[in-house]
């Protein structure tokens, strides 16, 4: 017998929630992390910079993922009158994509020169991209995922998630998978390995959290920030 859509289980979402807390957790630090760089100090800047490039691309990365494969899921769908929703998803992407754009243009200054003029106007901006970001993410989850849960099969959602794993570099794996279960929701980071062998399922963590505790102490001076 087949499931009506009323009846139909919801699609569990809530990874996206563990995603959403890294970017809010490292883009409310990133400012002051900038801000922190001694004038000419271009070993300091090198570590910052290293850091905005991580942040930047896994935050491109997971956009375009949604841009790509979950929007035109959601617009085939969703009924009309929620079709304007998701248009304010893109809205708010295309805000953020171009504070990106002007992030990536100051941090190789900011690794140059380490200069105060450089580094005041990335804080400045990378403080403007965290109010936008915060904003979007907010909206994405009081209004985006629920019509995501009851709309994208189980099966297409854990394919989009597949694919934005794939097109993340291997050599940052390890501390991707640290930052988001840092302070994740336990359950839903160990789901994320749940289809994983065994010794995966035992190695990633502590990989991730070894990761995280380097990259949290060069960045922030704690393995806690």
């Amino acid at each position: 017998m087949s499931t009506s859509p009323e009846t139909a289980p919801l699609t569990d979402t809530r990874v996206m929630l563990v995603l959403h807390s890294f970017f809010r957790r490292e883009f409310r630090l990133a400012g002051g992390v900038v801000r922190g760089v001694p004038a000419g100090d271009v070993a300091r800047a090198a570590v910052v910079a290293d850091h905005l490039d991580f942040l930047g691309l896994a935050l491109h990365q997971h956009h375009t993922t949604e841009d790509v494969h979950l929007w035109p899921l959601l617009l085939e769908r969703v009924p009309d009158e929620l079709a304007p929703i998701v248009r304010l998803m893109e809205s708010q992407h295309e805000q953020v994509d171009h504070l990106l754009a002007q992030v990536a243009t100051l941090v190789p200054r900011l690794r140059a020169e380490a200069a105060p003029d450089v580094r005041d106007r990335l804080a400045d901006v990378l403080d403007t991209l965290y109010v936008h970001l915060v904003e979007h993410l907010d909206a994405e989850e009081e209004r985006l995922l629920p019509i995501a849960a009851r709309t994208v099969t189980q099966a297409e959602w854990d394919a989009i998630g597949e694919h934005a794993e794939a097109e993340a570099p291997r050599s940052k794996r390890s501390l991707a998978f640290g930052m988001f279960q840092y302070d994740g929701d336990p359950e839903v980071v160990a789901g994320m390995l749940s289809r994983a062998p065994a010794p995966v399922r035992w190695l990633v963590p502590r990989l991730g959290r070894r990761a995280f505790r380097r990259h949290a102490t060069a960045v922030h001076g704690t393995p806690t920030p």
